[in-house]
């Protein structure tokens, strides 16, 4: 379970280091956000930041802390360490892992994870961003091979990913998800399609997850967003919260 845990921590920020650059830059002025999902009830995450880049993670219940995540990052700011603490009142680590990471010409190439998962990126675009990932993984939970398609802003406008499950009536899928962002880069419009065909909405990791979705904004002076709301199946609605500091 720790393990499973450390993976999902990993691909969120894998998968949103891509999604807006310029808000690592927008990050440099604050010490720490707060975000509460709404749909999460009590829970809350505080992100601390060094630099832009989330150096620690905890998550709350009420004002309790619960866990804790420790992020050490390389001379190109991937992380290369994190350290996870469960029992946090008992002051205990209970889970480090290392990420070996393999770059050729400061480009990254090839990430290897301490729970059984490799990454290998390829096919470059002139922006310097991987069009192609191939993954190994021991526990098959995660796609096996992912395409993306980028706009000039670096913001991923296709994604592409096909996925293998070996307990499926349908062991192969595609998955596309087509995206648009607003002119501060962050998501406005996503639009997803699998082959075979799914039922919607998804089950998935955190909320339901649906064909259509819209996505607008509450902006700070800085052009970082305080309230996130989401329209889907004809209902909008809050779906998170920021605090910075």
């Amino acid at each position: 379970m720790k393990n499973l845990l450390s993976i999902i921590i990993i691909f969120l920020i894998f998968n949103n280091s891509f999604a807006q650059k310029s808000e690592t830059e927008l990050l440099k002025n604050y010490a720490f956000y707060v975000e509460k999902n709404v749909g999460w009830g009590k829970w809350s995450t505080k992100y601390y930041l060094s630099n832009g880049l989330v150096s620690a993670q905890e998550n709350y219940w009420k004002n309790e802390l619960r866990s804790r995540m420790e992020f050490e990052y390389d001379e190109f700011d991937n992380v290369k360490r994190e350290t996870q603490t469960f029992n946090i009142n008992d002051g205990e680590v209970n889970n480090v892992s290392e990420t070996k990471l393999e770059y050729n010409d400061r480009v990254l190439i090839r990430k290897e994870y301490s729970y059984g998962i490799v990454e290998k990126y390829s096919d470059y675009n002139e922006y310097g961003k991987p069009k192609l990932i191939e993954r190994t993984d021991e526990q098959n939970l995660w796609p096996h091979k992912e395409i993306f398609e980028y706009d000039t802003n670096g913001n991923i406008t296709k994604h592409i990913q096909y996925s293998s499950y070996s307990y499926s009536d349908q062991p192969n899928e595609m998955g596309t998800t087509h995206i648009e962002y607003d002119s501060l880069n962050y998501v406005e419009a996503l639009h997803r399609e699998f082959e075979p065909k799914r039922e919607f909405p998804l089950l998935m990791s955190g909320p339901f997850k649906y064909e259509y979705e819209y996505f607008k904004y509450v902006y700070n002076d800085l052009g970082l967003w305080t309230k996130k709301f989401k329209t889907a199946n004809g209902k909008e609605y809050l779906v998170a919260k920021r605090k910075y500091k």
